[in-house]
């Protein structure tokens, strides 16, 4: 597993944006970004995700969006996470997931499958 991260802009307090990428080869849960949820703010998390096998046989794409709170040391989400799009081979999946302060977002291949990920994500705090 071969996580890049490139951090596009950042401006504490406002918006953040980062592309990150990941491959997997099997239906193992991978997290592909870690975002902080700082303390007493709360997040909008935006995360676009391609992917493709390595023959390009298949492919897909997902749109997740929720939001977290960190109230003094303590991460919950504000509803759930909404899917905007999900186009992808069945099983394949993104994901988010509170641990601790911070929020990982997650991929799913297949097992047999060589899948390369790129998440672009934009978080939006206030």
């Amino acid at each position: 597993m071969d996580i890049i991260r490139k951090k596009v802009s950042s401006t504490p307090g406002t918006v953040i944006a980062t592309e990150t990428t990941v491959s997997t080869t099997d239906a193992t849960v991978t997290t592909i970004d870690t975002v902080a949820i700082p303390t007493d703010e709360v997040l909008k998390i935006r995360a676009d995700v391609s992917c493709k096998k390595d023959d390009l046989t298949e492919k897909g794409g997902f749109v997740k969006e929720a939001i977290f709170a960190n109230n003094s040391g303590t991460v919950t989400q504000q509803g759930s996470t909404t899917s905007i799009f999900h186009d992808a081979k069945v099983g394949w999946n993104v994901t988010m997931l509170i641990s601790g302060t911070n929020v990982l977002i997650q991929v799913t291949g297949a097992v047999g499958d060589n899948i390369s990920w790129k998440c672009s994500r934009i978080s939006l705090s206030v």
